[in-house]
């Protein structure tokens, strides 16, 4: 199972002895999962340029231990804590230390992943996070599924990882709706007893903060999981509390324009207007509907061109804060609202901490300048370290968060890679669920974006082509580069 990153040595940028962050969330296991199924593909069925790369992330025997090993940590989990429904809370990889009351150290003996919560205090599921591990699994089932025939190895992984999948579709309704009429999905799920399988006592998850999931983002991808494979036979009628979810989802769909020298364009207005939001295009299929790959392209010219004009050294998404940056989440250790003021719905924190992830949305629709973007941010100052990309630093280049998280690096990974959007459009596909998956997308966007404005929108999304980051004086930094990171002298 992962753990959420480690912490950096801030004079070498080298890995810390003491700085692995004990922790993780399901979130973190959708981009390692998704890996995975990446490098297990044929090189046949990817595209030329991402075949010779595959191999860079795992072989093939490396990529089949892990999984073994994390379906096995999965499957113990669902034992010892079935009112979770196959899903996972954020947890303690190497399970929780009752005398500290904190996630297991390195020195403390291993267990397996265990919830990272007091076991006195409520324990809470985060469906945002659940939606983005179950789409990744999706697409690991679609991998294994055409190669199943090859090994026996590889047959009985298909079966396991299959069952995981089935028991996450068993459970996610009585999980994460709350309930007949209402049209919400729950952001987080309280469980009362950890002990009572989700999959057969709905009763037991609640909504104890009253707080949904309604958003047009990330958030969307365990909507559109509760529709296409969650199960609703305990409802009356299905159909109807499916699209009750999908109305209320539409009236949080915003229009807005962004304006260039030459044009105006229409986008779709941003919760911050924070790359992270972006998330969803990374593991679904949505740049394959017209209008909607449309949208996001202007959405990212927007982003590319913002930075341009207010000569950021870089982009805009949620974050890790840099040393002495305080910010709004966290105790001020998370940088929750970065994005656009002028494309965003709620105030923004701060427009000075910059993340190389924040091209990831860009390298998906144009990798020639989201990778532009990308590189133009790892030439700022201890932007590069012995593991790669910083997680973020200040548009004045004096200071850095000293941390690799996966948020911050593997979502770069994977979208450099091509995401996995058209290995879950073959699930679908195969499923007969892929006409479903376009028509609440497109429905919801039409409603919005056409076909009144359609014409506004310019251009279509395959033929645009993003700005590339402007050339610009990168700041000095008064502390010596990362001895780690250098070339080496000729």
């Amino acid at each position: 199972m992962t753990y959420d990153g480690t912490s950096l040595d801030l004079a070498t940028g080298d890995v810390k002895p003491d700085g692995l962050r004990l922790f993780s969330a399901p979130s973190k296991e959708s981009l390692h999962i998704s890996l995975l199924a990446l490098a297990l593909q044929k090189p046949e069925d990817v595209l030329p340029e991402h075949s010779q790369l595959l191999s860079l992330l795992y072989s093939q025997d490396e990529a089949l231990n892990i999984l073994e090993k994390k379906v096995s940590s999965l499957e113990d989990f669902d034992r010892r804590f079935p009112a979770f429904g196959g899903f996972l809370p954020w947890f303690c990889t190497r399970g929780y230390s009752q005398k500290t009351g904190q996630c297991k150290g390195l020195d403390e003996s291993f267990s397996y992943i265990e919830p990272k919560t007091d076991p006195s205090e409520k324990i809470s599921l985060p469906a945002l996070d659940n939606g983005q591990m179950a789409w990744a699994i999706t697409a690991l089932v679609q991998v294994l599924g055409k190669r199943s025939g090859e090994s026996s190895q590889i047959q009985s992984l298909t079966q396991r990882w299959e069952q995981r999948l089935q028991r996450m579709k068993d459970s996610a309704v009585s999980l994460f709706y709350d309930g007949p009429g209402t049209g919400t999905v729950r952001a987080i799920a309280t469980l009362k007893d950890v002990h009572v399988d989700a999959a057969k006592n709905a009763s037991n998850a609640y909504n104890a903060e009253n707080f949904v999931l309604w958003d047009p983002f990330e958030g969307e991808m365990i909507v559109v999981f509760l529709d296409i494979f969650g199960n609703w036979s305990n409802y009356t009628d299905s159909q109807a509390e499916k699209d009750k979810i999908w109305n209320i989802k539409q009236q949080h769909v915003a229009a807005i324009e962004f304006k260039t020298t030459n044009k105006t364009y229409v986008i779709q207005q941003g919760f911050w207007f924070s790359s992270h939001e972006q998330w969803k295009i990374l593991q679904l299929p949505y740049l394959e509907i017209p209008l909607v790959r449309q949208l996001f392209t202007n959405g990212e010219l927007a982003r590319l061109t913002f930075s341009n004009e207010q000569q950021l050294n870089g982009l805009l998404a949620s974050v890790n804060a840099p040393i002495g940056f305080q910010c709004d989440s966290a105790q001020g250790k998370y940088c929750s609202a970065l994005g656009i003021q002028l494309l965003a719905e709620q105030p923004i924190w701060t427009d000075s901490v910059l993340t190389p992830y924040g091209a990831f949305p860009a390298i998906l629709i144009d990798p020639a300048a989201g990778l532009a973007w990308y590189h133009q941010m790892l030439r700022m100052p201890r932007a590069q370290t012995a593991l790669g990309s910083i997680e973020s630093f200040t548009q004045n280049g004096q200071e850095v968060a000293p941390i690799v998280t996966w948020d911050a690096k593997a979502t770069s990974v994977l979208a450099m890679l091509g995401g996995t959007g058209q290995l879950v459009r073959d699930h679908l596909q195969q499923s007969a669920k892929m006409d479903n998956f376009v028509n609440r997308v497109q429905s919801m966007y039409a409603q919005i974006f056409e076909p009144s404005e359609r014409t506004e929108l310019g251009g279509s999304g395959s033929n645009t082509v993003l700005p590339m980051p402007s050339e610009k004086a990168l700041p000095s930094d008064p502390a010596a580069p990362y001895s780690k990171c250098g070339c080496p002298s000729s």
